[in-house]
């Protein structure tokens, strides 16, 4: 993984952060090259909301360099039918 952490969304509930690692893809472009050939990913980050405490969900990641048509870089993912705070913007 490289880069950093550029757009976040969290649950509904507040138990999970999503977040991926392109910010603006004319930015991605001149600041991270490697990243527009490879493509973007997205993790999720489990978060305890209750005891406090955040932690990399291992099961969860989105290579988006493996698409088929090629490596595509992914900002604000919406989610159908509303996981996330994104989806307000529907």
């Amino acid at each position: 993984m490289t880069d950093s952490f550029c757009a976040t969304s969290c649950s509904r509930d507040g138990k999970r952060l999503y977040v991926s690692n392109s910010l603006f893809s004319s930015w991605d472009k001149q600041f991270y090259p490697d990243m527009v050939e490879k493509g973007s990913y997205m993790l999720q980050i489990d978060v305890d909301n209750v005891n406090g405490g955040l932690k990399l969900n291992p099961e969860f990641y989105v290579d988006f360099g493996a698409e088929p048509d090629g490596p595509v870089l992914a900002h604000e993912i919406r989610y159908p039918g509303g996981d996330c705070s994104s989806d307000i913007w529907e």
